[in-house]
């Protein structure tokens, strides 16, 4: 009997245009979302493998037109980092689409260069990018909206509810049938977009993917537990078409904007100037200082560098050069770890933040477990500056002795990979549980009186 009845549930729901509308929408809006996403990085892909190609090749040609001097081939040469996309980049783009994932360096400056990356259109990065969990996290909420919104106001607006009061006392269990029809509709959508992802992203089946889906699970029972809350207050459709979509615009744009804003003007990034302008003078003002100004700070940095013969009674030396290009870096130490102490604090307040609103949680925690995050990012740029530290100390001593560049390994180095360590934001899914959790309760509290109403 129970079987017969959400036969029955399932035929009236799929029976309705509305209800094949929805899943039409969340399923070719879910396609476009992975092949979008998947060319989005595929293209990045390619450019790295170019860079790897470049690398050497760009190297060859340093070395045939400025091979008698070994200063200037290492001015001109370029080292190159790669923020290589893991599979599941392609399933949640985040911030890759504006930092960059390939950093080439010389052995010059290291700050300036950082921030170097591809010339984007304005118009196209205010869009962004559209991938598999733009639409998880935008897209089902409207849909889960359009499904339940009128769950009860439906009865008794058509005058079903006093016939099914008549006939029973229990008519809360209708609703739950309904209720539960449609987020099987839901979720058979999401696990078979999740599904086509494996296959056609080659998603491992691993920690990530069932941390990837314990996330999209639980916010699309959020929405439920929104919808199922208003449902519960007994009021008319119109009423709660309209509260939850205010919900949705209030939790999916207005609010991260508006946090956005926030974090523009409370953890504003001055010292990024500075940081530059200290980099600058650092180096430029060297040119018309005495040459211990600039070599006696760097043999403090480098002691074991003062053993190279420092060649004083040249007007221009390669040795003093890359010590005055080191002093530029070193001077902006300060303001770089003002500028890395603000992105932590806008981070922290962040996180914070999203404790209270699920859709910027979600979107958190998958481009964590993506690695298309902020913090992979600064990892990225650490990685930089350890690997520009690495070069600089393994070519100073043939740069410093003016060696024939045919004894340096120039040629054998190659493009590095940067290996992100992955972040499994668990505890994100403790406010997402608790939030869903408390709505559903109130919504089963006010369930209790729905029997009394007319």
């Amino acid at each position: 009997m129970k079987n017969s009845t959400y036969h029955l549930e399932f035929k009236l729901f799929f029976r309705g245009s509305s209800a094949w509308i929805g899943i039409a929408v969340l399923i070719i809006t879910g396609l476009s979302g992975l092949y979008f996403g998947k060319s989005f990085i595929a293209n990045q892909k390619v450019v790295i493998e170019k860079a790897a190609e470049l690398q050497t090749k760009n190297t060859l040609n340093n070395i045939d037109h400025f091979g008698k001097d070994i200063g200037l081939v290492f001015f001109h040469n370029k080292f190159s980092v790669a923020n290589v996309p893991e599979p599941w980049a392609a399933f949640a783009n985040g911030q890759r689409d504006i930092n960059p994932y390939l950093i080439s360096v010389t052995m010059l400056t290291l700050e300036g260069q950082l921030y170097d990356t591809d010339i984007s259109n304005p118009v196209s990065m205010l869009f962004g990018n559209m991938d598999l969990s733009f639409v998880f996290i935008y897209l089902f909420p409207l849909v889960i909206i359009a499904f339940t919104y009128n769950l009860l106001s439906e009865q008794r607006e058509s005058g079903i509810w006093s016939l099914l009061k008549s006939q029973t006392n229990q008519v809360t269990k209708v609703l739950w049938q309904k209720l539960l029809v449609r987020m099987a509709a839901i979720f058979g959508v999401a696990f078979l977009l999740l599904a086509v992802a494996i296959f056609y992203l080659q998603l491992p089946v691993d920690q990530t993917f069932f941390a990837v889906l314990s996330f999209i699970a639980i916010y699309l029972f959020f929405w439920f537990a929104i919808s199922f809350f208003f449902i519960s207050l007994g009021k008319n459709s119109n009423f709660n078409a309209s509260a939850l979509v205010a919900v949705w615009v209030l939790m999916c744009i207005v609010i991260p904007a508006s946090l956005n804003l926030i974090l523009t003007q409370r953890y504003a990034v001055p010292e990024a100037l500075q940081n530059v302008i200290n980099q600058r003078e650092g180096y430029h003002e060297k040119w018309d200082m005495p040459k211990d100004v600039t070599m006696k700070p760097f043999f403090e940095h480098y002691p074991q560098l003062k053993k190279y013969p420092f060649p004083k009674d040249l007007t221009f030396s390669w040795y003093w050069y890359y010590g005055m290009q080191q002093m530029g870096d070193d001077q902006a130490l300060e303001s770089r770890a003002a500028v890395q102490k603000k992105l932590a604090e806008r981070q922290y307040f962040t996180n914070i933040a999203a404790l209270f609103f699920p859709a910027i949680q979600v979107q958190l925690g998958i481009n964590e477990l993506a690695g298309s995050d902020l913090t992979t990012h600064l990892g990225f740029q650490q990685a930089v500056r350890q690997y520009h530290e690495q070069i600089r100390l393994h070519f100073y001593p043939a740069i410093f002795q003016n060696q024939d560049i045919s004894s340096t390994n120039i040629n054998s180095i190659g493009l590095k990979n940067f290996e992100a360590v992955k972040v499994y934001g668990w505890h994100r899914l403790l406010s997402l549980l608790v939030i869903t959790s408390m709505l559903t309760l109130i919504a089963m509290t006010n369930l209790k009186k729905i029997n009394q109403l007319k």
